[in-house]
C-alpha cells in the first residue's frame, strides 16, 4: 500500500419502518403509511488516510432532531475512535418517511400522537441509532485503497418556490425569476485500478415531487437518482440534498409516480455524465507521431502509480443566528388566547384531524412563546455546527436545517476549490434559513415554519449573511 494511502469503504442498510407509521412533511396526512414504493435506505461512506477519518451518511428521512443527530454522531465517533465532528449525518429530506425529528415539524412526538404511535416510533428510532452506528462500522471495515476526484454537471429541474402575487402575498409555488442552483456535484471514488467504489451527488431541490395524496413510503426523486447512477456506473451512490429551502422541482406535489421518475432521472443522468468525465487515476497525455496513408498524431494516457491524494482535511465552526425579538406580554397572551379558542371551537365542531392538528401545533407554539415572555425572555438564538471537508479538488460544505439557495450559492462562490458541494439537512434539522427578502416580505419559511419548528420567532434579516461569512472563514481555513 502507498504511504498515507487514501482508503474508502461503503455500506448500505434498509431503514424502512413498518406500515402504519405516520409520515412526516404534510400535516394534512394524519393516517399511517399503507405501502412502500421503494425502500428507505441509509448509505455510509468512510474515507480515511493515516491522519484523518471521515464518515458520510445519507438517510432517506425528512431529518433528525438535533439531540438525536448528536446522539448518533457521538456513538459513531466513539465506535470508530474519531471526533463526532468528523461525522456527516445527512438526510435526503423525503416527506414520505417516518417522523424522525421529534418535537417539531408536526410529527408523532409533536402533535396528536397516540400512545401506541409514540411507543412504536421510539422503538424504531432506538433501532435506527444502533443500525447507523453498525452501518458506519461496516463501511469502515470495508475500506480499501482508493482515489477520488470531483466534477459538476447540470440538471434543470428545480425552480424557486417563493411565488409572490400582485398583492405581495407569498405562496409556496413557482417563481421563474427567482434564484436557483442547477448544479449536480459529483465526487467519484474508485479503487486504485479505476474501478468505482462510491459516488456522492446531490441537488438543491426539495424532494417533494410526490404530493399529499401519497401514502407510500418513498425516498422520492433522490431514490431515482441513486437507481440511475448505480445501474449505469456500478458505484454505490450517496445523495445529499443541497440548499433547498426555497427550491421545488418542476414537478412538485404530484400524484403521478412518473413525474418523480422524470425529475430524478434527469438529475441522475447528469451525475452519470459527469461521473464518466472524471478519471481518478494519475496520468499524463503522451503524443506520438506515426504514419499510415496519412500522418497521424496519436494521443494516449500514460498512467502512473503516484500518491492517492495530496490534501485531505476537515474544518468545523459554530454558527449563532439570532432570532427576532419576542412580542410584549399583552401581545403574546392575546396570540395564545385566540388560537386556544380556535382549537376549542374546532374540537367542539368535530373537525377532522387534518384541520385540528395544524391549529394544535400553533397553540403549542403560542403557549411556548407566552411562557418565555412571562419568564422575561426577550429574544433567543440558534447555534449549530457547520463542516467543510476537502479532498484535493473537491470540497463538501454541510449545515443543519433548511438553507435557502442564496446561502448555498454564496458559500460555494467563496470557496476556491475546483468543485464545491453544498449540503443542508445534515446533523439535525431545526429551522429554515431564509434570504433577507423572504424575511422582509414573509411567507411559509418565516411564518408557518417558525411554528412547525417551534422556534420562538423568525431569524433576523442578517441570517444569510451570518451563515455565509462563517462558511467563508471555514473555506479559508480548509485551504490555508
Amino acid at each position: 500500500m502507498l504511504k498515507n494511502s487514501l482508503t474508502a469503504g461503503v455500506a448500505r442498510i434498509d431503514i424502512t419502518p413498518p406500515l402504519g407509521f405516520r409520515m412526516a412533511g404534510a400535516m394534512r396526512r394524519t393516517e399511517g403509511a399503507t405501502g412502500i414504493e421503494s425502500p428507505l435506505l441509509a448509505t455510509a461512506l468512510v474515507l480515511a488516510d493515516d491522519l484523518l477519518k471521515i464518515v458520510i451518511i445519507s438517510c432517506d428521512l425528512i431529518g433528525l432532531d438535533p439531540p438525536l443527530a448528536n446522539e448518533i454522531r457521538d456513538q459513531i465517533g466513539k465506535r470508530l475512535s474519531i471526533s463526532s465532528s468528523n461525522v456527516v449525518l445527512g438526510c435526503t429530506h423525503t416527506h414520505n418517511g417516518p417522523c424522525t425529528s421529534r418535537g417539531n415539524i408536526g410529527g408523532v412526538h409533536d402533535i396528536g400522537g397516540e400512545a401506541w404511535e409514540i411507543e412504536a416510533l421510539d422503538v424504531y428510532i432506538g433501532n435506527l441509532v444502533s443500525q447507523l452506528v453498525d452501518l458506519a462500522t461496516t463501511a469502515d471495515q470495508e475500506r480499501q485503497p482508493a482515489r477520488a476526484s470531483g466534477g459538476e454537471g447540470t440538471a434543470r429541474v428545480s425552480i424557486n418556490r417563493e411565488e409572490i402575487d400582485s398583492k405581495g402575498k407569498t405562496f409556496v409555488g413557482q417563481n421563474p425569476d427567482g434564484l436557483t442552483d442547477h448544479s449536480v456535484p459529483v465526487l467519484r471514488v474508485d479503487d486504485l485500478e479505476g474501478r468505482p467504489i462510491a459516488v456522492i451527488t446531490g441537488y438543491a431541490c426539495h424532494p417533494v415531487s410526490m404530493g399529499y395524496e401519497t401514502y407510500e413510503f418513498t425516498p422520492d426523486f433522490p431514490g431515482v437518482v441513486r437507481r440511475v447512477v448505480e445501474r449505469v456506473t456500478g458505484a454505490t451512490c450517496l445523495y445529499l440534498t443541497g440548499a433547498a429551502g426555497n427550491q421545488a422541482s418542476l414537478s412538485f406535489l404530484q400524484s403521478d409516480w412518473g413525474e418523480m421518475e422524470r425529475m430524478g432521472g434527469q438529475i441522475g443522468a447528469a451525475a452519470v455524465q459527469e461521473f464518466y468525465r472524471i478519471d481518478t487515476r494519475p496520468h499524463k497525455i503522451v503524443r506520438e507521431e506515426g504514419k499510415s496513408l496519412s500522418d497521424v498524431a496519436h494521443y494516449t494516457k500514460e498512467f502512473s502509480t503516484g500518491s492517492t491524494h495530496q490534501n485531505f482535511s476537515i474544518e468545523t465552526r459554530q454558527v449563532t443566528v439570532p432570532l427576532q425579538q419576542l412580542p410584549d406580554l399583552e401581545t403574546a397572551a392575546d396570540q395564545f388566547n385566540q388560537v386556544q379558542k380556535r382549537v376549542v371551537e374546532l374540537t367542539a365542531q368535530g373537525a377532522p384531524k387534518a384541520v385540528i392538528y395544524p391549529q394544535m401545533l400553533v397553540e403549542r407554539w403560542a403557549k411556548g412563546v407566552l411562557e418565555k415572555v412571562e419568564a422575561g425572555i426577550t429574544e433567543e438564538n440558534l447555534t449549530f455546527e457547520i463542516q467543510g471537508i476537502r479532498l484535493d479538488d473537491f470540497v463538501l460544505l454541510t449545515m443543519p436545517g433548511e438553507p435557502f439557495v442564496e446561502i448555498g450559492l454564496e458559500a460555494k462562490e467563496n470557496s476556491s476549490a475546483k468543485v464545491t458541494m453544498f449540503a443542508g439537512y445534515c446533523n439535525g434539522i431545526q429551522a429554515y434559513w431564509p434570504s433577507p427578502k423572504t424575511i422582509n416580505v414573509g411567507g411559509m419559511a418565516v411564518e408557518s415554519a417558525v411554528k412547525t419548528y417551534n422556534n420562538s420567532a423568525p431569524p433576523v434579516a442578517e441570517t444569510a449573511e451570518i451563515i455565509v461569512n462563517d462558511f467563508s472563514r471555514l473555506s479559508d481555513a480548509l485551504v490555508s
